[in-house]
């Protein structure tokens, strides 16, 4: 991921001097109903907004994915609709992934998107920095929010719900950069997908990441994590940068 590090923690100190608190009841621990969920993502204060014009790149996505959605509904239909293997391929998974169990869904999906190799947006796009939609992924991969783009969509198609999905753009202390993972919210824990590692980890597993923020079809969260500064000291140490 192309943005760099000082420009995204400029967004988080606007976001957190600027969004209400209100209505984050994931920051205080709580899933709905008031029954007690996960600890705040990676130990973070969170900061919830429901406007999404701060981010255009995940707007142009839940604008197009109408769109996207029609075009995989008749590859579903008819395997002559679907424009490339990779798609069949796909969408059989998601397909062979209904009647599973959520954790074997998570599992997986993770697996399977993990295949795709990572390309920066410069060669893979043309540009410093490009979201891409789900079918743009399956057809062209992409870089790390593009996995976590990809896989928070398939899970919705599994069944998961906006609530239990964000896609989380974080500082990768071990390798002094910026980063992108899924975060899912189930069973009273936070589970990471990320496309650096095959297997799906619990948010208590990762201690490497500094959140700045994260988003769903209908929030964006500011993050400000309690001594994040002696944190990504460290990790200035750990070269790696791009």
């Amino acid at each position: 991921m192309s943005v760099r590090y000082p420009l995204l923690l400029l967004f988080v100190i606007v976001a957190a001097s600027a969004l209400s608190p209100t209505g984050n009841a994931l920051a205080q621990g709580r899933e709905r109903g008031g029954t007690p969920g996960p600890s705040p993502l990676l130990g973070a204060v969170e900061i919830a907004s429901n406007n999404l014009a701060a981010l255009p790149q995940w707007t142009r996505i839940l604008n197009k994915i109408e769109d996207e959605k029609k075009a995989m509904e008749r590859c579903d239909v008819s395997v002559d609709a679907c424009t490339s293997a990779e798609i069949v391929a796909w969408r059989a998974m998601i397909q062979g992934l209904r009647s599973q169990a959520p954790l074997d869904q998570l599992s997986e999906v993770n697996r399977f998107l993990n295949t795709w190799p990572e390309k920066p947006d410069d060669e893979n796009y043309g540009a410093e920095e490009y979201w891409a939609s789900p079918l743009e992924f399956i057809a062209r991969s992409g870089d790390s929010e593009d996995f976590a783009i990809v896989k928070f969509f398939t899970l919705r198609e599994l069944g998961f719900t906006n609530e239990q999905l964000r896609i989380v753009v974080a500082k990768d202390v071990l390798r002094n950069k910026v980063h992108s993972f899924l975060a899912v919210y189930h069973d009273g824990k936070i589970h990471i997908l990320d496309s650096v590692s095959k297997s799906v980890l619990t948010q208590n597993d990762v201690k490497y990441y500094v959140p700045f923020y994260s988003v769903n079809e209908t929030t964006r969260w500011a993050h400000i994590v309690v001594h994040a500064q002696a944190t990504v000291a460290a990790g200035k140490t750990a070269g790696g940068g791009r």
